[in-house]
């Protein structure tokens, strides 16, 4: 039988790389594999920023895996740049909008990247 070596859960296997009750890498787990599951806050932040502009809010949040506000933030951005052709002054609020959507997903990465790294799983 072999156990974690956090909190001492069952591990399947000798082979394994993350214990399945904690989250926590044990032996052959490595840093580059938890590396490459992270997400690169300042490509999201360009990709919300980019799409953004182009009418397309949530993009960079479906980038790090929350498709469901990712779409929910489409949807309204939409919203928002309709009444923005109906009635101009709105667009100040699509601009506010806009830079809070691509300052909310720096942020989620930025927690993406710590929950990957001190639990060796995605948090969503």
């Amino acid at each position: 039988m072999v156990y974690c070596r956090n909190c001492g859960g069952n591990l399947p296997s000798e082979n394994s790389s993350f214990c399945p009750v904690c989250g926590k890498p044990q032996n052959n787990a490595s840093a580059v594999t938890m590396a490459s599951q992270t997400k690169n806050p300042g490509t999201a932040i360009i990709i919300a920023l980019i799409a953004g502009i182009l009418g397309f809010n949530g993009i960079g949040h479906m980038y790090i895996g929350k498709i469901g506000k990712g779409i929910i933030l489409l949807i309204v951005g939409w919203i928002i740049l309709a009444l923005t052709i109906l009635f101009i002054p709105v667009g100040i609020i699509y601009i506010i909008f806009w830079l809070w959507q691509a300052y909310d997903v720096n942020s989620k990465a930025k927690y993406y990247n710590n929950f990957i790294l001190n639990n060796g799983k995605t948090p969503w």
